[in-house]
């Protein structure tokens, strides 16, 4: 994984990314509980009576579009940090499903505690998704002032 920025030598990429990343993901789950509440609404109560569903399917595609677009989500773009994929290149709509579909299963199950306890001891932050996918979390800022 060369290719990727060294967390050593490049040490600003990855400053705080964790911190950003719960922090984004608070934010991501506010936003995904609230579209998902107007949803309930419009359906004129009835989305009530499938609130969990509608919320998964919800963060999906709210992640999945966010990913895709912007290589982030909206938590992420306030949080300052983006996902890159090999040669410093933003995501692109297969990652963007890939890791979508990635978090969500580990998620649902106890696959999400590895990612956790991989982002705390991994050079580069990574979880078990972007492990798996080779692909990083970054301080867009850094990224920006590096090229």
């Amino acid at each position: 994984m060369t290719d990727l920025p060294d967390p050593i030598d490049q040490a600003a990429y990855y400053y705080d990314v964790n911190l950003k990343r719960l922090i984004a993901w608070f934010i991501d789950a506010v936003a995904i509980t609230f579209i998902t509440f107007l949803i309930s609404l419009f359906t004129l109560g009835i989305g009530f009576l499938f609130f969990a569903g509608i919320w998964l399917i919800v963060g999906f595609f709210y992640r999945f579009l966010g990913l895709t677009i912007h290589s982030s989500t909206m938590g992420m773009r306030i949080t300052g940090i983006e996902f890159r994929q090999r040669h410093d290149r933003p995501f692109d709509g297969l990652y963007a499903l890939l890791h979508t579909a990635g978090t969500m299963i580990a998620y649902a199950t106890s696959l999400q505690i590895v990612s956790v306890i991989l982002m705390l001891i991994t050079s580069r932050k990574q979880g078990l998704v972007d492990l798996i996918l080779a692909t990083v979390v970054v301080n867009r800022a850094a990224r920006r002032a590096s090229n």
